[in-house]
């Protein structure tokens, strides 16, 4: 098993999926330096219970979920008062397992990486769900992101549509720690056809 610093977040990272966030904790900020660097890596996971900053003294981490994303920096640009604004995308999966916190306050843990999801092409069946995803990827905030409009697979249109979707984070989360991709499209299928957006 490998040890990853830890990114908690409301929000969920899916594999491929691009978010934009902002740096200003300096227990992050020296993370994101020492990632830059390839010094270490880091990953993000949802937080079900807790609170994303250190709110006071004694403030314990907050409450993780079992499966998270590894994050890659692909664009950063410095903000006053030493702050970033860092572009991730999601990498592989990861099981979380032991943690332990360093004296800022950082998580570390242990993680056992998942196996990607096998190439499967898009059924016709879903050819809409497609569609959505390039109208997307048209939007000026995706297009800033540098998301792509067509997806290789079920599993990446899967990923893609429930990041950017807008989806309450457990159906973005259920998509993520999912096994099967077509699984994961017919769950999206029925969020956009509850949606009033599919045939």
């Amino acid at each position: 098993m490998d040890e990853i610093a830890l990114f908690p977040l409301r929000a969920v990272l899916l594999p491929g999926g691009r978010i934009p966030l902002q740096i200003f904790e300096p227990r992050y900020l020296d993370m994101v330096t020492r990632c830059m660097k390839g010094e270490i890596a880091f990953g993000i996971v949802r937080i079900t219970d807790g609170h994303e900053v250190i709110l006071a003294q004694g403030t314990r981490p907050p409450a993780i979920s079992e499966i998270g994303t590894l994050a890659g920096i692909v664009d950063w640009d410095g903000l006053p008062a030493g702050r970033l604004r860092i572009t991730v995308e999601g990498g592989r999966r990861f099981r979380v397992g032991a943690c332990r916190e360093q004296a800022d306050h950082l998580l570390l843990a242990e993680v056992e990486w998942l196996a990607d999801a096998e190439p499967h092409p898009v059924d016709a069946g879903y050819a809409h769900l497609a569609e959505i995803m390039a109208g997307l990827a048209e939007h000026p905030a995706l297009a800033r992101l540098g998301v792509q409009p067509h997806p290789r697979d079920a599993a990446e249109l899967a990923y893609q549509l429930a990041q950017y979707l807008p989806l309450d984070e457990s159906d973005r989360y259920a998509v993520l720690a999912g096994s099967e991709p077509m699984e994961g499209l017919a769950f999206l299928d029925r969020i956009v056809k509850e949606l009033g957006g599919g045939p």
